[in-house]
C-alpha cells in the first residue's frame, strides 16, 4: 500500500480536494545531520521565488514500513505572492519517519534518496 492510501472517516484521503495554496517546490541540497541525543535531522535548502512562501518538509503516511520513506518539500503561499528570490532552509527530525533503507526527499521536479545506517530509527 502506497502513501496516503488509508481512509479518514470513511473517505479515501487521496480523493479529498487538493489545496490551492500548497505545492511541492524544488530543492538544491540535502543533508542529514546528527542533533543532540544522537537524533537524525533532515535539512533541505534551495531558492524560493516568493518572499512569503513558507517551506515545510512533510512526511508521507504509510500503512506498512516502506524501503524509503517519502518526505515532500512543500511550499505554502498565503494571500498574494511577494515576488523575490530568497534562500530557504527547512528541517524535520527523522524520529519514526525512516524507511527500512532510508528516506526519499521529493521536490517539484526531482527526488533524492538517502540510505541511512540502521534503517528505521525511532
Amino acid at each position: 500500500m502506497g502513501p496516503m492510501e488509508y481512509t479518514m472517516h470513511g473517505e479515501h484521503f487521496d480523493r479529498l480536494p487538493v489545496a490551492n495554496t500548497c505545492r511541492r517546490v524544488d530543492f538544491d541540497w540535502v543533508s542529514v545531520e546528527t542533533a543532540p541525543g544522537n537524533r537524525a535531522v533532515l535539512v533541505v535548502g534551495g531558492m524560493k521565488h516568493w518572499l512569503n512562501l513558507t517551506i515545510e518538509l512533510i512526511p508521507a503516511c504509510y500503512q506498512t514500513l516502506p524501503e524509503f520513506w517519502g518526505i515532500e518539500v512543500v511550499g505554502t503561499l498565503p494571500g498574494f505572492g511577494v515576488s523575490a528570490f530568497v534562500d530557504y532552509t527547512a528541517t524535520v527530525a527523522l524520529d519514526g519517519i525512516c524507511g527500512s533503507r532510508g528516506i526519499e526527499i521529493i521536490g517539484a521536479t526531482k527526488s533524492e534518496r538517502r540510505e541511512l545506517v540502521g534503517g528505521n530509527r525511532t
